[in-house]
């Protein structure tokens, strides 16, 4: 009987010591036993943080860690399995599609290759390059397959960086779309 007490008086101790610090008047702030534990202090990116072996609010995450959600490119160092990699797209050429990889070709792309794919004839920043971008309607680039294009715009090629971070892995294959459909309304 005297344990079963004991016991009692434990949890009901315990029960209103932890209650005790909910208000139900919301006008009221909550007694907080230990502090910091319902608004923890925010450190910025820039900020000195003495508690950081580098002294800095900005972290590296762990070797090894991805973000949430994030799907590794599995032919990153494999051209030749990228190069049989199919475009999911290639029969839907709608114009959904084209203006979706239109807007991603002009805003990445453009730049080096040109509006309409010409590489250093008619871009404005080409000229100036010691390695000139090649045109996307050479003989060679429409030789490409589909998958060799993507993994050129994912990985990178020669001077060209990757694009991976740029151009969301759901609208590489329509910017993939969009060259071929310049390739094929080509003027020449």
């Amino acid at each position: 009987m005297k344990k079963t007490a004991v016991k009692t008086l434990t949890f009901l101790s315990l029960f209103i010591l932890i209650f005790s610090g909910c208000n139900i008047d919301k006008s009221q702030p909550n007694i907080e036993p230990i502090q910091d534990m319902l608004d923890s202090p925010a450190v910025d990116a820039q900020e000195y943080d003495a508690s950081s072996p580098n002294k800095s609010g900005m972290r590296v995450p762990p070797e090894g860690t991805q973000p949430k959600g994030f799907v590794p490119y599995r032919y990153a160092a494999d051209l030749e399995r990228a190069q049989k990699n199919a475009n999911p797209l290639a029969s839907k050429m709608d114009d959904e599609i084209l203006g979706v990889g239109l807007k991603y070709y002009t805003i990445h792309c453009a730049i080096c290759h040109g509006d309409q794919g010409e590489g250093a004839d008619k871009s404005s920043i080409a000229e100036k390059m010691a390695l000139k971008p090649p045109t996307l309607l050479s003989d060679k680039v429409k030789a490409w397959t589909d998958g060799h294009i993507y993994h050129v715009i994912t990985v990178g090629q020669g001077v060209m960086g990757p694009y991976a971070s740029h151009i969301p892995e759901q609208y590489r294959w329509q910017v993939v779309n969009y060259i071929r459909y310049l390739q094929n309304t080509d003027k020449k």
